[in-house]
């Protein structure tokens, strides 16, 4: 089944389509509070701090929602996470407009990013009720993960576009209303309203990580965002090195064109490999194509390479979504989905900070060195991964 095939039915376009709405501002606030923090405070320290805490916010306590969601469902969950997650916005906004005082504005921050509706998690644990066979899965979650990407790239780009005409709070409370309209209309659809998830056997202290392939998956997701956050640290540096730092955004971009690219392809037809050998051979690639980039020394031909280093990401996130929702124990797919995300976005500030210190130390590409490094042991983390169980028993429909 093509991604095509999958997208045909109305009531799936239109959960599709509501989620990347509501998954946008997730996309502009990370540059938006940046930008408005540095407006009034004149401290790009105090800046990168307030955009710290909300990702950490959110990073930590994302499990713990996924939780709330496969326990009580999908629409409750999430109208009450933007509706809380608004509210502390527009709190910000105050706080920075009237006294910006730094540790109320971080407060805010972390407790706003902590309020995201784990959308994200939501619809992935939709897939399997929408696309029913394994070629219908591999098809949804790699458009999941090209969806993802030209997310990231359009969110930016809206606040630069939007930047000539409304200032930072603005945007703020704008994203406020445009994740609330998506999560409204994801939640109220069809396939939202029906889900919920298979009832637990017994009491699970661990949660969804009382499955080791689980464990093993965190693992190899943390490794996998070490990689992106020493890529996309390695490329903006090697730009600044040469002297052509606005080609930094271009390089960037060429990261996520290839990996939209490589989705799209991906789920563009069938496989005779089992999707946990294709997710190994992926890792083990994303460290191949990553190699050339350690002998760079001009913008021109990092662009191309660029684009190769992405080319293997979007199916790799696909693969690893299919392995997640498998692998996840009875009554914790949300869950098992918000961990691996948030294993991620831990992977990710690692990745830029020690990128960062080795590239002090030892020049810009070593940040690269770093990202192949951290694929290549992904690779052999995932050898611990077992071949798991269908998605039947982590998922039902109501009636």
């Amino acid at each position: 089944m093509s991604t095509l095939a999958v997208l045909s039915r109305p009531d799936v376009r239109r959960l599709v389509i509501s989620s990347m709405v509501a998954r946008l501002p997730s996309a502009m606030l990370p540059l938006v509070l940046l930008l408005l923090v540095h407006e009034r405070t004149g401290s790009l320290a105090a800046a990168g701090l307030v955009v710290g805490a909300y990702g950490l916010g959110r990073a930590v306590v994302s499990p713990a929602v996924g939780g709330l969601v496969d326990r009580h469902g999908q629409g409750g969950v999430l109208i009450a996470g933007a509706s809380v997650q608004a509210g502390l916005l527009l709190c910000l906004v105050l706080a920075v407009e009237v006294q910006p005082r730094l540790i109320l504005i971080v407060v805010l921050a972390a407790a706003a990013g902590a309020a995201t509706p784990p959308v994200q998690a939501c619809l992935r644990a939709l897939w399997p009720v929408v696309a029913v066979d394994d070629a219908g899965r591999d098809a949804a979650y790699s458009f999941d993960a090209t969806s993802q990407e030209m997310i990231w790239i359009a969110g930016p780009l809206l606040v630069a576009a939007l930047l000539t005409a409304v200032q930072p709070a603005a945007l703020v409370i704008l994203c406020a209303v445009i994740g609330f309209a998506g999560v409204a209309l994801f939640a109220s659809s069809p396939i939202s309203r029906g889900w919920h998830g298979a009832r637990r056997r017994g009491r699970l202290w661990a949660g969804a990580l009382a499955g080791s392939n689980l464990r093993a998956l965190v693992v190899t997701s943390t490794f996998a965002g070490v990689t992106w956050g020493a890529l996309t640290f390695g490329l903006t540096a090697l730009a600044v090195s040469l002297g052509a730092s606005r080609a930094s955004g271009v390089l960037l971009a060429g990261v996520s064109i290839g990996s939209i690219s490589g989705g799209l392809l991906y789920g563009s037809r069938g496989w005779a490999w089992s999707t946990l050998r294709r997710y190994r051979l992926l890792l083990g690639a994303t460290a191949a194509c990553g190699v050339p980039l350690l002998f760079v020394n001009s913008v021109t031909v990092a662009l191309p390479l660029s684009l190769l280093a992405g080319l293997p990401l979007a199916a790799l996130y696909a693969g690893s979504y299919v392995l997640t929702g498998r692998s996840a124990v009875e009554g914790t797919i949300t869950e098992a989905f918000t961990w691996t995300s948030s294993a991620f976005a831990l992977g990710v500030a690692v990745g830029n900070g020690v990128a960062g210190s080795v590239s002090q130390a030892f020049g810009v590409h070593a940040a690269f060195g770093l990202a192949c490094a951290a694929s290549a042991t992904a690779a052999m983390v995932a050898l611990w991964v077992r071949e798991p169980h269908n998605f039947t028993r982590s998922v039902e429909l109501a009636d």
